[in-house]
C-alpha cells in the first residue's frame, strides 16, 4: 500500500483525432485494495473518515468502484492530465490528511494498510481505440456521472505482440462503432506491470446491459470479430471479465462528475438509529 494515495478507476477509452485527445486526460492511477473480509465494514469506515476530509480541504479527486462479479476488491480511480498530475495529486491529498487529522491521519492509512493489501497501477487511455469516447472533459465528466455500473476486460498480451492485437482490436472497434443501441467503449493502456490492455463499457443500469446485447452480439458475428479471435489465440495470455459498482460513499470525484447527479453522489450519511424509549418508572403515592 502507497502511504500517500489509495485511488482511481478502471477504465478504458477512445477517440478518434488527436484534437480530442489533448482535451482529455492522458492517465488513469489506480489502487486496487483486497480487503479482509472480516474487516470490511471497518475499512469502508475508514475511506468515509478519508473522503470526508479530502472532501472539506479540497484534497485529492477519485472515484471508488467495488467488485461485484469477479475478484472481491474495491478500486479507487484519479484522472491524470500527465504524469506531474499524479505527483501533485499525492500532495493534495497529504495536505488535506496533515491538515485535516494530523498524527490521526498517519494512524488511519497505517490501519487501512493493515485491513487491505492494496496494488497500484497507471494505466494509459487510449482514445484513439475507444468507441463513441467522449469529445471533450465535460462530456468524460457526464459519462462517469451517469454511470452505474462497468463491465471490463483484462486482455494480458504476450510480450511483443500488443502491436498484433492492436491492429485486430480495430476492426472490430469499427464494427461496435456502428452497432444500435450505441455502445461506449473506453480502452486503456497499462502503464506499469505487465503488458496489458483493458477495455470498459459503462452503464447506467444492469438493464441497459440487456438493451445493448442485440447489436454486441451482431458485432461479435462480424469477420473482425473473427479475425479478433484469431490473432488473440497467438497474441493474448489470458483475458478475465468483470462487473463493478459505482460507490459515491467511498467517492471524492471532480465537481464537473458530482453536479451530473449530486443526490448519487453526494449521498447523505446514514441516520442513526432511534434510541428505545424507557417506561418512567411508576411514582410513589
Amino acid at each position: 500500500m502507497r502511504k500517500h494515495q489509495l485511488f482511481v478507476l478502471p477504465a478504458l477509452a477512445v477517440a478518434c483525432t488527436c484534437a480530442v485527445a489533448q482535451t482529455l486526460p492522458t492517465y488513469l492511477e489506480i489502487s486496487h485494495a483486497h480487503v479482509k473480509g472480516e474487516r470490511s465494514k471497518e475499512f469502508e469506515d475508514g475511506i468515509r473518515k478519508l473522503v470526508d476530509v479530502e472532501r472539506r480541504l479540497k484534497g485529492d479527486r477519485w472515484v471508488a468502484i467495488s467488485t461485484e462479479y469477479g475478484e472481491p476488491r474495491i478500486m479507487f480511480s484519479s484522472s491524470r492530465e500527465n504524469m506531474a498530475a499524479v505527483e501533485s495529486g499525492v500532495e493534495a491529498f497529504m495536505k488535506a490528511l496533515k491538515e485535516g487529522m494530523g498524527p490521526f491521519g498517519e494512524k488511519l492509512m497505517r490501519d487501512l494498510g493493515g485491513m487491505a493489501a492494496f496494488r497500484n497501477e497507471i494505466r494509459r487511455r487510449r482514445w484513439d481505440l475507444s468507441v463513441h469516447p467522449p469529445a471533450d472533459a465535460a462530456e468524460l465528466s457526464s459519462l462517469v456521472g451517469h454511470t452505474r455500473w462497468i463491465r471490463t476486460v483484462k486482455v494480458d498480451v504476450k510480450p511483443g505482440r500488443a502491436a498484433d492485437y492492436i491492429d485486430a482490436w480495430k476492426g472490430f472497434q469499427t464494427e461496435l462503432a456502428s452497432v444500435s443501441p450505441p455502445v461506449t467503449a473506453l480502452v486503456s493502456e497499462s502503464n506499469s506491470g505487465t503488458p496489458a490492455i483493458f477495455v470498459g463499457l459503462y452503464y447506467r443500469s444492469m438493464a441497459e446491459m440487456d438493451d445493448q446485447m442485440g447489436g454486441v452480439q451482431k458485432a461479435v458475428a462480424s469477420a473482425a470479430y473473427k479475425n479478433l479471435m484469431k490473432v488473440s489465440g497467438d497474441a493474448v495470455a489470458m483475458t478475465n471479465w468483470e462487473m463493478h459498482r459505482m460507490r459515491p460513499e467511498l467517492s471524492n470525484p471532480p465537481d464537473d462528475v458530482v453536479n451530473t447527479d449530486p443526490s448519487f453522489w453526494k449521498p447523505k450519511p446514514p441516520a442513526a438509529a432511534a434510541k428505545p424509549k424507557t417506561e418512567a418508572a411508576p411514582q410513589k403515592k
